[in-house]
C-alpha cells in the first residue's frame, strides 16, 4: 500500500490562483494559459506497473507491431483476446501518474532557473531582465505571466518542445481551472464562473428571479421537523443544486458558504423549508 504522499502530487491553492492573478493585472503582465494534452506520456514510470488489455483493443495493438505482440496474446473471459503489458510511461488513470508528471515538471522548471514557492508547491518564479515571471499549475494546466509578452512566448515554446502539443490561450480573457479570468480593465481582474452559475440556475425546477440583500434567508437555521418532505424529483434537484453551490462557494462565491454548508446537512431528507432556502 502507498501513502497519500507517495501517490498524490501537490495541487495549487485557490488563494494562489487569485493572488497571482491580482499580481498579473497590477503589474500589467501578459498572461497565457495552456493545457499539455499528453502530459503524462512524457513521464517515465518509477516502478513496475502491469496492465491487462482485452478485446478489440488487444487486436488493434497486435496489428501495430505483429512480430512483437502476437506471441504474447492470450485468451481471457468469453474467449476475448488478452495481453499483459509492463507500462514504461505514466498513463492516465494510474495511481501515481499525476505525481510522476509533477516531479518531472518541477525538475524541468528548476533546470530553467525557476524557484518553487515554499508556501505553494505549484507556483514557481524566475527573474528575467529584472522582471518576475510566474508559472502556476494544476497537474497539466499552466498559467504563465510576465510583463514582456515576448518572454511569455519564449516560455511557451519550452514545454511545447518537451511535452508535445498544447492548447494555449493568449490575450485578456482566460478560462483557467473552471474560472473566467478577465484582465480587460487595466489594474483589475474579474473572476467568475458565469456559464456554470447560469446553468445551475437554469437546471433548478422553479424559475429563480428577483434580488435579495443576502444569499441566505433569515430563517436558514430554523429547523421545522414537521415540514413536508420533498418529492423524489425535487429531492434529487435539491441534492444536485447543493453540490453545484459547493463548487461555486469554493471558487468565486465565498459569500454563499454559510448557506451552502447548512444545506448539505439536509440533502438526504430535504423538506419544503430547505427548498425555499
Amino acid at each position: 500500500m502507498h501513502s497519500k504522499e507517495e501517490t498524490t502530487p501537490p495541487t495549487i491553492s485557490l488563494e494562489a490562483v487569485l493572488l497571482t492573478s491580482v499580481i498579473d493585472t497590477k503589474e500589467g503582465r501578459d498572461v497565457a494559459t495552456t493545457y499539455i494534452t499528453v502530459a503524462y506520456l512524457n513521464a517515465n514510470m518509477d516502478d513496475e506497473v502491469i496492465m491487462m488489455m482485452e478485446g478489440r483493443l488487444v487486436e488493434l495493438m497486435a496489428q501495430t507491431v505483429p512480430e512483437l505482440y502476437t506471441k504474447y496474446l492470450g485468451v481471457g473471459k468469453n474467449s476475448k483476446p488478452m495481453l499483459y503489458l509492463i507500462l514504461q510511461k505514466a498513463l492516465y488513470g494510474c495511481l501515481k501518474s499525476a505525481l510522476i508528471f509533477y516531479n518531472k515538471l518541477v525538475g524541468d522548471l528548476k533546470e530553467l532557473g525557476f524557484e518553487v514557492n515554499p508556501y505553494d508547491l505549484c507556483v514557481a518564479n524566475k527573474m528575467i531582465s529584472g522582471k518576475q515571471m510566474t508559472i502556476c499549475w494544476h497537474v497539466d494546466n499552466l498559467k504563465i505571466s510576465n510583463v514582456d509578452s515576448r518572454e511569455v512566448t519564449k516560455m511557451l515554446d519550452v514545454p511545447q518542445k518537451k511535452y508535445g502539443k498544447m492548447k494555449t490561450t493568449r490575450g485578456k480573457v482566460h478560462n483557467y481551472l473552471g474560472m473566467n479570468l478577465d484582465y480587460r480593465q487595466r489594474g483589475n481582474v474579474r473572476i467568475g464562473i458565469v456559464k456554470y452559475t447560469k446553468k445551475t440556475i437554469e437546471t433548478f425546477l422553479e424559475k429563480i428571479e428577483g434580488s435579495v440583500n443576502t444569499p441566505a434567508t433569515e430563517y436558514l437555521f430554523v429547523v421545522n421537523e414537521d415540514e413536508i418532505k420533498l418529492s423524489e424529483e425535487k429531492a434529487q434537484t435539491f441534492h444536485m443544486s447543493t453540490v453545484k453551490l459547493l463548487f461555486l462557494c469554493k471558487r468565486v462565491r465565498q459569500d454563499i458558504q454559510t448557506g451552502a454548508a447548512f444545506l448539505t446537512t439536509w440533502v438526504k431528507e430535504p423538506n419544503e423549508d430547505d427548498w425555499k432556502n
